[in-house]
C-alpha cells in the first residue's frame, strides 16, 4: 500500500462509504454499496458519531472500529419486513 494511501486510512475520521466495508464487507453478496450506506446514515446522528462536512457524513474511526469489533450481525440493520424474512418468521 503507498504511503499516501496508508496516511488517508490511519485519520481520525472514516467516510460513510469506508465504515461500510469495515462493517459489512466488499459490495456484492453483503448487500449493495449504496443500501449499506443508507444503513449507516440511519444511525447517525442519534446513535453513531459523525460530522458533516460539505454533502458527506465522517465518522469517527474509533466508534466505527468499536462497534466492528464487538458488534451486532449485519442482518439487525435489516428493515423489520426484511429480518422476519430472512428469520423465517413468514
Amino acid at each position: 500500500m503507498s504511503a499516501p494511501a496508508q496516511a488517508e486510512r490511519a485519520g481520525l475520521l472514516m467516510t460513510v462509504e469506508e465504515v461500510a466495508t469495515l462493517w459489512f464487507g466488499e459490495v456484492g453478496e453483503n448487500g449493495s454499496a449504496s443500501s449499506n450506506c443508507q444503513k449507516i446514515r440511519r444511525l447517525i446522528p442519534e446513535v453513531l458519531p459523525a460530522r458533516r462536512i460539505g454533502n458527506r457524513w465522517y465518522v469517527s474511526r474509533a466508534a466505527a472500529e468499536a462497534w466492528a469489533a464487538g458488534g451486532d450481525p449485519a442482518s439487525v440493520m435489516a428493515h423489520p419486513d426484511t429480518r422476519e424474512q430472512r428469520a423465517g418468521v413468514w
